[in-house]
């Protein structure tokens, strides 16, 4: 569903809570190209080989050009998909607050396990080696009577 940027911060926020304990929000940024369909069919004719003109088309619409192309923004979750446009005059404003709205709901994700265990063995490994340094030094001193 196509929301306006205002819309769309206020409903990821809702996702976000809604996933809270439970699922994931999948979040994806990409340039929007404005050609669609059509440039999906020149890309499948290109790739078959059937149509020279379709080749020369994709290949010039992958050179640099200095177009400003809007960015279409997506968030997802198993029961709802939101997205919406930001055009370039509005995407710093966009941004920052779409980068607030991410610092914030960031104590939601899992902390990784792997490293918190990597860790735990790191100073497990530590704390043997300081014991055996010690032992060592015992079994050095000489006994005095």
């Amino acid at each position: 569903m196509l929301l306006s940027n205002d819309e769309f911060l206020a409903a990821l926020t809702e996702l976000f809570t809604a996933t809270k304990d439970a699922g994931s929000v999948s979040l994806t940024v990409k340039r929007y190209d404005y050609q669609g369909v059509k440039q999906e069919r020149q890309k499948k004719r290109a790739r078959q080989g059937k149509d020279e003109e379709a080749m020369q088309l994709l290949v010039d619409q992958l050179s640099l050009d200095d177009k400003e192309y809007a960015t279409l923004v997506r968030a997802a979750t198993d029961k709802k998909k939101i997205s919406t446009l930001v055009m370039p005059a509005d995407l710093d404003i966009f941004l920052a607050r779409y980068h607030g709205l991410l610092l914030i709901n960031l104590e939601s994700i899992k902390k990784n396990d792997r490293l918190r265990r990597k860790k735990a063995a790191i100073k497990r490994n530590a704390a043997k080696k300081m014991k055996s340094k010690k032992f060592q030094q015992r079994e050095k001193k000489p006994k005095s009577a």
